[in-house]
């Protein structure tokens, strides 16, 4: 990104402005599959940073908004970068309606990688196979909820595999990164729900958001990190 342009490392926006920056990122002509595909990128990125070697499993938990297909990305890239990935998804892919969430669930179950096994997927109410991707992996991705999360109540399945992963994170280490907000933080006000998401590395977009630098926030993001998505100097 050339030095002129302004990125959001040191802005902080609440999440009803990021949700207008982004329909106007959009209206200017770069998609919001586009900002997906560079959201997901960015994630598969910091993954390959912590765990630097292919050999080791990655579980990725994507529900069934926007923010699970900014992991379908991650779990595509990371699959073509040679790790095996484990998609654990709230829905089956072809039942996702959010887009483009539901185009990249697609793109990356038409995938070479796919085809060949290195890639893969359960749903979450396979309570075997999802057992089994959690306790393999070294890295796990929460994209289950994101920025639009509010409250403190939880479906049962998101609430299951927040708690699975948090137990895995703290019985053997696993390192949890998550897509713009830990699942369960109310990326506005900082709000936790019961459980909610512990994460050794928070990948948010564009700026940060209020509820993730209060108290509450910063023990459940872990690092915090910006993924320069888009060139904000028009918008802000």
């Amino acid at each position: 990104m050339p030095a002129e342009n302004r990125n959001g490392q040191d802005i902080v926006l609440d999440v009803s402005k990021v949700v207008e920056l982004e329909q106007a990122i959009a209206a200017s002509g770069t998609s919001l599959a586009t900002l997906m595909r560079r959201a997901g990128t960015a994630i598969a990125r910091a993954v390959e940073e912590l765990q630097p070697d292919t050999g080791r499993g990655i579980a990725v938990l994507a529900g069934s908004g926007n923010n699970g297909g900014d992991g379908w990305v991650a779990a595509e890239v990371l699959a073509a970068n040679g790790y095996p990935v484990m998609v654990v998804s709230t829905k089956e892919p072809e039942a996702i309606h959010a887009q483009p969430a539901h185009d990249a669930a697609q793109t990356a179950l038409a995938s070479e990688d796919f085809k060949a096994g290195k890639l893969t997927y359960c749903t979450a109410d396979d309570i075997q196979a999802v057992d089994q991707a959690l306790e393999q992996a070294s890295v796990i991705i929460d994209a289950l909820l994101g920025t639009g999360f509010t409250g403190a109540e939880l479906r049962p399945a998101y609430a299951q595999l927040i708690a699975a992963a948090n137990s895995q994170r703290t019985a053997r280490g696993a390192k949890v990164v998550a897509a713009d907000v830990p699942s369960g933080l109310s990326a506005q006000t900082g709000e936790c729900s019961k459980p909610c998401m512990e994460a050794d590395l928070t990948v948010t977009m564009m700026v940060k958001k209020p509820g993730l630098l209060t108290p509450a926030g910063a023990k459940q993001c872990g690092e915090l990190r910006v993924a320069d998505i888009a060139d904000l100097t028009p918008f802000l």
